[in-house]
């Protein structure tokens, strides 16, 4: 019978450790559901799996600075207020953005703000800043995809074709500590939390920037065809037989692991090769065999 969903799965793993394949049947029946969940997690991160590619890739526009209006801001501390000379955007909100006071060393984020007002509210100031001052409103961390899970080739593209690094937070702010500067493209970038980005230096007008990854499918669960490829089901089955065999103490748990291990790899190999194709340079290596 197929294993193409997570019933079949399911079905297949309650089978092999002997059990009833019905909810009322077997008191195996959640336990085995816990390990099919266990086993997706796992070999979903195992690696970036082609299947799991977005298509479209995903995509974001970078906001302009912006350096028109003046600031002023009466008094230090946290939660400060401060009032532009105008509206920085029309039917914009800043919140989110970043205010750099021309001459300083410190960034402040704004907090508040509501769109064509002058009034906002930012989140921590050091010092007082003089009517009428010179300033710069500016973004650069941004909100990728929901579903984001690794980036597909390590950055991000932008629409001019220049590729944006991804680099750790630590690198980053190393090479680039706050002030940042305006410029374009940015060298490089960093994953902030799950789904945020920081550019290592902030766009300085509107640019369209694309990005490939895979995502990280929701848990199976029913009669619909699972999000991974044909060839890795035999290999989700071997995991959550696995740990199935485990839970019930069976002598039979090693052997699985080695099965589900090899067949991670042997799946593995098999994406190089898609991506790659079969072409190869003289005496390399051929494939491996199927069986070993």
């Amino acid at each position: 019978m197929p294993i193409d969903s997570y019933s079949d799965v399911r079905r297949a793993c309650l089978s092999r450790i002997e059990e009833e394949t019905g909810a009322d049947l077997s008191g195996w029946y959640a336990d085995v559901e816990e390990a099919l969940i266990e086993a997706w997690q796992d070999l979903i991160t195992r690696h970036p799996w082609i299947a799991l590619v977005k298509d479209p890739p995903g995509v974001f526009l970078t906001q302009d600075d912006i350096t028109t209006p003046t600031v002023t801001i009466a008094a230090a501390g946290t939660s400060v207020s401060a009032t532009l000379s105008a509206n920085p955007q029309s039917g914009q909100s800043m919140a989110g953005r970043k205010l750099r006071v021309t001459g300083q060393n410190w960034i402040a984020r704004i907090t508040a703000h509501v769109a064509d007002s002058t009034a906002l509210t930012l989140d921590a100031v050091p010092a007082t800043v003089a009517a009428g001052s010179a300033m710069t409103i500016f973004q650069d961390e941004y909100t990728l995809a929901s579903d984001l899970g690794v980036f597909h080739d390590g950055g991000l593209w932008t629409q001019e074709g220049d590729f944006i690094e991804l680099w750790d937070e630590e690198r980053l702010r190393r090479a680039y500590p706050d002030p940042p500067s305006g410029a374009w493209p940015p060298e490089a970038f960093a994953r902030l939390g799950r789904r945020g980005i920081r550019l290592s230096q902030y766009p300085t007008a509107v640019r369209r920037v694309e990005y490939t990854y895979t995502y990280e499918p929701s848990n199976p669960s029913g009669t619909g065809v699972l999000a991974i490829p044909a060839y890795l089901r035999p290999v989700y089955l071997h995991g959550a037989l696995a740990l199935a065999y485990d839970f019930k103490n069976d002598r039979r748990a090693p052997k699985e692991v080695v099965r589900y291990e090899l067949g991670v790899e042997r799946a593995i190999a098999y994406e190089r090769r898609l991506r790659t194709g079969l072409g190869r340079l003289p005496h390399a290596a051929a494939p491996a065999a199927l069986y070993r």
